[in-house]
């Protein structure tokens, strides 16, 4: 009752506030070269008194269709008067809602714009601003496509856009500026960020030269959204209760990477072939270097699933760099390990890569670390130092990893079982530089537990000889695994198809797998992903089982 009640008094009250707009409207009246006279008088007489009037007026009351257009036109005849000491008329002129009004005044606008920044070009900046600022307008989320009347406004300020930099080229790279310094802080919620993305990338598809900085922009700050939603859900799973808000706060947050990622998918499929090669190129450049998210880096999954000449160039771009291949030298330790990190994860989990590609690169990885064994003689004083000898670690970690997700397949005939035994997987294992040591544990048990089962390797005496020396040394793990099950519901959608789940082969009899589960949880329970915890969320990964399975996830019907 309560609620319906104040229902009613907003209703009233916005009536009121709509009647009196009306009244100031009608009380605004502009006279034909009124506007023209006040400038006049102000630039040539230093007249402030009814200057200062009219920057009021144009603030602080709606202006009708029939006012409007008696501004323009008085802007327009006197276009060469609005030089710098005008800066403030001419901000508030760019202001005014302009961009859902009729079609006649839309032009009459991009006319006064296009005659002003040709004529005066230090005011370019100022008009940007105030374009680029009308795609963060509030609004509502929309499922399949924005509404038609949203759509005519923003079709109607790229117009006006794309107008500018066709007669001065160079203000694209002022209008990349505007779009990064423009861009909304996370927090503000699904609509701005969703709009201020999907006008984004409207504006990448006329001006083409703009296109790998705005998808560079965009990412960017999709990966400031993932880490922030990943810091906060592990800050949660040391506190037993928190405020209401503080819910609705990481919702907010995931639901807005959500649908930023359905919009860069929906871009990925739309444009294809020149658009997945940018995104190749800013993977490299903006994710890679990036550890710990959980979502972007799935669309890069989602790019060498679509396109095979992507997949060759990341693979082989990611172990370039793990093994330090590339001509500017090793590399930074840090990205060696995460590149190590996304190649394992690409050719466990992307459903798109042959098999024949893993056989390649887990050849690739075992012939570098044989050699990295044998330049270090197995004998060096640096045994015990991971950091130095970290790069191997991680390539070897990647090896464990892949044998132990795709054990279907490498066990799975006598040939493949052959191919594995040329490994020597042993001697990786046994080393003085001991990978297993420093490899996650949950992957440790699985890839002991597929090799014992195939007898390839005996891995128990080292893990308990590790197992010691933990007890009496602080040993750090490596546990993020980078194509982790996709948690997102929406965008998730068009992710999960491609990806291939993990089963535990322990439980021979349960056939349930993640996607499937997360997909029949999606279904049942509408607050599964707004309630569940992280650790629940991935409670099916390999971070979580003892052993990882193989499947594919065409069972999976969308």
């Amino acid at each position: 009752m309560a609620v319906a009640t104040q229902k009613t008094v907003a209703s009233l009250m916005q009536k009121t506030l709509d009647r009196q707009a009306a009244i100031t409207r009608m009380k605004v009246r502009f006279k034909k070269n009124q506007i023209e006279q006040i400038l006049i008088s102000y630039n040539r007489d230093g007249k402030t008194g009814p200057y200062g009037e009219l920057l009021k007026v144009l603030q602080e009351c709606p202006i009708n269709d029939n006012n409007y257009k008696i501004l323009l036109e008085d802007c327009l005849s006197c276009v060469v008067l609005l030089g710098r000491e005008l800066k403030q008329f001419v901000d508030i002129v760019c202001n005014v809602e302009w961009a859902t009004r009729s079609e006649e005044l839309v032009e009459m606008f991009s006319m006064f714009v296009l005659n002003l920044v040709t004529a005066h070009t230090y005011h370019c900046p100022r008009v940007m601003t105030s374009l680029v600022q009308l795609f963060k307008a509030d609004g509502e989320n929309w499922d399949e496509s924005p509404s038609e009347d949203t759509m005519k406004m923003w079709s109607n300020i790229h117009t006006v856009i794309a107008q500018i930099v066709a007669v001065i080229p160079m203000t694209s790279d002022l209008l990349m500026q505007k779009l990064i310094d423009q861009f909304p802080y996370y927090k503000a919620g699904v609509y701005p960020n969703r709009a201020y993305i999907h006008n984004l990338i409207w504006i990448s598809k006329y001006i083409p030269s703009l296109r790998e900085q705005i998808m560079a922009a965009i990412v960017s700050r999709l990966v400031i959204m993932d880490a922030n939603v990943v810091d906060r859900s592990k800050n949660k799973q040391h506190i037993e209760t928190m405020f209401d808000m503080d819910v609705d706060e990481e919702d907010d947050a995931s639901s807005t990477l959500d649908y930023g990622m359905i919009e860069v998918l929906k871009w990925l499929e739309d444009e294809r072939d020149p658009v997945l090669d940018v995104m190749c190129t800013v993977f490299e450049k903006v994710i890679l270097p990036t550890h710990g998210i959980r979502h972007v880096q799935f669309l890069l999954l989602y790019t060498i699933s679509i396109n095979q000449q992507c997949a060759d160039r990341i693979l082989n771009n990611l172990w370039m760099v793990a093994a330090g291949l590339h001509d500017i030298g090793p590399g930074a330790l840090v990205t060696r390990k995460t590149a190590a990190s996304h190649l394992a994860g690409l050719l466990a989990r992307c459903v798109r890569v042959p098999n024949t590609r893993l056989i390649k690169y887990l050849k690739s990885m075992s012939e570098w670390c044989h050699s990295y064994i044998t330049a270090t003689q197995e004998t060096t004083s640096n045994s015990n130092n991971t950091k130095v000898h970290g790069a191997f670690h991680a390539i070897c970690h990647a090896v464990f990893y892949l044998v132990a997700f795709k054990h279907h397949h490498l066990f799975s005939s006598k040939e493949n079982l052959n191919f594995i035994e040329s490994l020597n997987l042993p001697r990786l294992v046994t080393c003085t530089l001991n990978p297993l040591r420093t490899c996650p544990p949950q992957v440790t048990r699985t890839f002991s537990s597929v090799t014992r089962a195939y007898q390839v390797v005996y891995c128990q005496a080292i893990i308990e000889k590790n197992t010691r020396h933990s007890l009496q040394h602080v040993t750090q793990y490596e546990e993020w695994f980078p194509y982790d099950p996709y948690t997102l519901p929406i965008s998730g959608k068009i992710i999960w198809p491609l990806c291939i789940e993990y089963k535990d082969f322990s439980k021979e009899g349960d056939d349930e797998t993640q996607y499937a589960g997360m997909k029949r949880k999606l279904e049942t329970d509408d607050d599964y992903f707004m309630s569940a915890s992280p650790s629940q969320k991935l409670a099916s990964s390999l971070s979580n089982c003892i052993s990882p399975g193989f499947k594919t996830s065409d069972n999976i019907m969308i």
